[in-house]
């Protein structure tokens, strides 16, 4: 039996049992593995960490796009960074007043992975007539052109220090620019990291960088079981500051219901009432 272990703190450890590994290696840019788990289906492993599993990674990916196109009153264009497994696409596709959403992710060998060994996370996203991709880095993206969105939806990898060439990915130079090719009332909504008490670092990083973009911010958890806890979101601009979770949760329904919008995965109350965080939670964030 081969098993996997993974660091998921500085004292813990998770170690999966493997049934079989599908395929590993190494493109330009990263180490990648393709597990197959007896409990999780198809697990991807992105520089030694779990990145997305076939029997949760849906609860994941509807709770990274959908508060933020549901907040939004209109959203018609919208700018996805990372994203290479197509789920992201996928929950955004499912939105029919989106006429445009531009994938921008560096690694075109790891989407073509995904393309073959996950086509079915993807539902044809990568085939959609208002669907592109780039390959190229963010901020080369940014550099280039003008393009300006309703919406940005931020799936790219975590960091785990100041040092990984990540974390650039997550600074209030980086937010700023993304602010630029943002529309008036437009919304950014990012993974954030795990949210456990003793381990909000990243967690109130990300919030820092986007709070002094954009001003206001608003944290959310989705419980990802494979990912053995809360997993943590933030969202920004738009008229985001000042409301409480209740204004939200509130919005996001109504917005839903307005659209026709369902969530198989997690429910449309269940995805609003997200914004409820445990009271432990909310003092360990700044």
């Amino acid at each position: 039996m081969l098993y996997y272990a993974q660091k998921a703190n500085a004292s813990d450890t998770v170690t999966r049992e493997i049934d079989s590994i599908i395929t590993q290696g190494r493109t330009a840019f990263q180490s990648y593995m393709f597990l197959r788990s007896a409990v999780n289906g198809v697990c991807i492993v992105l520089d030694g960490d779990i990145q997305s599993c076939a029997a949760d990674e849906a609860l994941y990916h509807e709770a990274l796009v959908h508060p933020a196109l549901l907040m939004h009153p209109d959203p018609k264009s919208v700018l996805i960074m990372g994203g290479g497994e197509g789920a992201t696409s996928r929950e955004v596709l499912r939105h029919k007043g989106v006429d445009r959403v531009v994938m921008v992710d560096i690694d075109r060998e790891f989407v073509e992975l995904c393309k073959r060994h996950i086509p079915e996370w993807s539902a044809g996203a990568y085939d959609d007539p208002r669907h592109e991709v780039r390959y190229e880095d963010i901020n080369a993206y940014l550099a280039e052109g003008e393009a300006r969105f309703d919406v940005v939806i931020g799936d790219l990898v975590d960091f785990a220090d100041d040092e990984s060439p990540a974390a650039a990915f997550y600074s209030p130079d980086f937010y700023a620019r993304l602010k630029s090719r943002l529309n008036d009332g437009g919304y950014i909504a990012t993974q954030a990291g795990p949210l456990s008490p003793a381990t909000m670092a990243h967690h109130n990083r990300v919030r820092k960088g986007l709070r002094d973009a954009f001003g206001g911010v608003q944290s959310y958890g989705a419980a990802v079981p494979s990912f053995y806890g809360l997993w943590g979101f933030v969202l920004a601009g738009g008229g985001s500051a000042g409301q409480s979770a209740q204004d939200v949760r509130d919005l996001i329904i109504e917005r839903a219901s307005e659209r026709g919008m369902t969530l198989p995965a997690t429910g449309v109350d269940a995805l609003a009432n997200q914004f409820a965080l445990p009271a432990l939670l909310r003092e360990n964030i700044s």
